[in-house]
C-alpha cells in the first residue's frame, strides 16, 4: 500500500508539471496573439475547482487528471461565426498565429526537457557504465563480435554514455540490419573496434530482457565460477556443495563462467545435473536435481540449485558525471535531440510491427516509474520527467486529429488550398483520432494490469 501511494504521489506531481507546461504554452502563445482565453484546466471533464482570474479567464482544475485544455475564444469556425466581435477570436487571427499557440503546447514540453536535462548536467548523475558481461554462444550478439568487458560507446552514431541510453537506442533500431556499433575493449581501456549488429529479426517483447534475446549480459562486477553462499535445504546443499567450491563442468560440459554454468542449469528442466568442482586444488564428483522454482515477474519455472557466486566489484562500471554550464546547456540539447530521435523511431517502428504494441505503456506504468525514479533519488526522477516530456511533446506533434498535430495539419491544408478543409471532413478525420487515441489509452491501460 505503501509504494502504491508513494508512487501516486509522484505520478501526480509529474502529470501536474508536465501537463500545467504544455497547458501554459498554448495560454501563454494564445495571450501574445491577442486571443482572448475562457478557460484554462488542468484535468478533463468535471470541473472540480475552479476561479474566474481579473483577466477574465477561468482557471480550473477537473476531474480526470490526464491531460488539461485551453478553451479559447472563438475556436473554430462555427463558434467564430456566431460572434459579434470576433477581434479577441482564435478563428479570426492569421495561419501563422494559429499555427503558433497550437505548437507552442508540444515546443514547451520539449523545452521543459531541456531545462530538466540541463539541471541534471549542472547537478551530476551516477551513470552506469553499458559494459558487456556475458555474450552468449550463437547468438546475434555472438555473431556481431561482442566479447565480455566491452564498452558500448555509441549505437547508429548516438553517444551511449550509460546503460539506459543504450538499451533505449537499441531498441530505436530494432529491425536494421547492419547497424554499426562502437566498442572499447577492456572496460574501454583496449582497441577501438566497429561492428555490425543485425537487429533484423530484433523484437521488444513485454516481459523479455531485450538484452538477453540479443545474447547480451549486463557486466556488474567479475563474476567467477566459484560458489560464495548455499542455501540451507537447497539441492547444492544436499550435495555436499560448500562457498568456495569452483563448478569445472556440468554433465561432462567444461564451464569456463558463471553464465555458462547457469544457462546449463536452466537447461536440465529438473534432469538431474553431475557436477565436478574444485575444492582445496582437489576435484570432486556430486549429483544434484535442481528445484523448479515460479518466477513471478517472468511468469515461468526456472530449474535453481540455491547458490550464488561470488564477485569481484569493478569499481569503473560506474561514473559520476558533472558537467559545467556550458557543456550542461550542449549536453542538454544533444540529449533532447536524441530522445526525440528515439521515440520518433520507436513510434514508426510500434506503426510497422517490429515493436510489439504490447509494449505501450499507459498512466500505471509512468506511475511505477516516477515512484521507482523517486526513490533512486531527484536527479533520476527529474531524468524520468524529462523524458516523459519529451515524449509528451513529440507524440502531441503526430499529426493525428485532435492532437495538436491534427490541428497544425488541418492549418497546413488552409495554408496550401487557400481555403479550410471541408467541415464534414474535418469531423469524421476528428472522430476517427478521437476513436484511434480511446484505443491506445485503452490497450495502454490493458498492458499496465497484464503487467502487476
Amino acid at each position: 500500500m505503501g509504494s502504491f501511494l508513494w508512487n501516486l504521489l509522484f505520478f501526480g506531481i509529474a502529470i501536474g508539471i508536465l501537463v500545467t507546461i504544455h497547458e501554459a504554452g498554448h495560454f501563454f502563445a494564445a495571450r501574445f496573439c491577442k486571443v482572448k482565453i475562457l478557460r484554462f484546466s488542468i484535468g478533463f471533464g468535471k470541473v472540480l475547482w475552479s476561479r474566474k482570474g481579473k483577466d477574465g479567464c477561468e482557471y480550473a482544475v477537473s476531474a480526470i487528471p490526464l491531460g488539461g485544455y485551453v478553451k479559447m475564444y472563438g475556436e473554430n469556425k462555427q463558434e467564430a461565426a456566431a460572434l459579434t466581435d470576433v477581434s479577441g477570436s482564435f478563428y479570426a487571427k492569421s495561419l501563422k498565429a494559429r499555427a503558433f499557440i497550437i505548437a507552442a503546447g508540444p515546443l514547451c514540453n520539449i523545452l521543459l526537457a531541456f531545462f530538466l536535462y540541463c539541471f541534471v548536467n549542472l547537478s551530476g548523475v551516477t551513470l552506469i557504465k553499458p559494459v558487456i558481461g556475458d555474450v552468449v554462444p550463437n547468438s546475434v550478439a555472438s555473431a556481431a563480435g561482442f566479447k565480455e568487458y566491452d564498452l558500448i560507446e555509441s549505437i547508429g552514431g548516438i553517444e551511449t554514455a550509460d546503460w539506459k541510453n543504450a538499451l533505449l537506442t537499441l531498441v530505436s533500431h530494432s529491425g536494421e540490419k547492419n547497424v554499426l556499433i562502437e566498442v572499447k575493449r577492456d572496460l574501454g581501456h583496449g582497441d577501438d573496434i566497429a561492428l555490425n549488429m543485425d537487429l533484423s529479426t530484433f523484437k521488444l517483447e513485454p516481459d523479455k530482457d531485450p538484452l538477453g534475446i540479443l545474447g547480451l549480459k549486463v557486466c556488474v562486477g567479475r563474476i567467477l565460477n566459484v560458489i560464495s553462499s548455499v542455501n540451507q535445504d537447497s539441492p547444492a546443499f544436499r550435495a555436499g556443495l560448500k562457498a568456495g567450491d569452483e563448478i569445472v563442468s556440468v554433465n561432462g560440459v567444461a564451464s569456463d563462467s558463471w553464465y555458462r554454468t547457469q544457462e546449463m542449469i536452466a537447461a536440465s528442466n529438473g534432469q538431474p545435473l553431475t557436477l565436478v568442482i574444485k575444492r582445496d586444488g582437489v576435484l570432486y564428483t556430486t549429483t544434484l536435481t535442481a528445484d523448479l522454482v515460479y518466477d513471478e515477474a517472468a511468469k515461468i519455472y526456472r530449474p535453481l540449485i540455491g547458490v550464488l557466486a561470488q564477485a569481484e566489484p569493478i569499481p569503473e562500471l560506474t561514473q559520476k558525471v558533472q558537467y559545467g554550464l556550458s557543456d550542461s546547456v550542449i549536453k542538454a540539447a544533444s540529449d533532447t535531440y536524441e530522445m526525440s530521435l528515439i521515440i520518433v523511431k520507436s513510434a514508426v517502428k510500434l506503426i510497422t510491427g517490429q515493436i510489439s504494441a504490447q509494449n505501450i505503456a499507459g498512466p500505471i506504468a509512468i506511475a511505477k516509474g516516477a515512484g521507482e525514479s523517486a526513490t533512486i533519488g531527484l536527479t533520476f526522477f527529474i531524468s524520468f520527467l524529462a523524458a516523459i516530456s519529451v515524449n509528451l511533446g513529440i507524440l502531441n506533434l503526430i499529426p493525428i486529429p485532435v492532437l495538436d498535430g491534427g490541428q497544425l495539419l488541418f492549418i497546413a491544408y488552409e495554408a496550401v488550398f487557400r481555403k479550410a478543409p471541408n467541415e464534414k471532413l474535418q469531423y469524421i478525420l476528428s472522430l476517427f483520432g478521437l476513436s484511434l487515441l480511446l484505443f491506445i489509452s485503452f490497450l495502454a491501460i490493458f498492458n499496465d494490469l497484464k503487467a502487476l
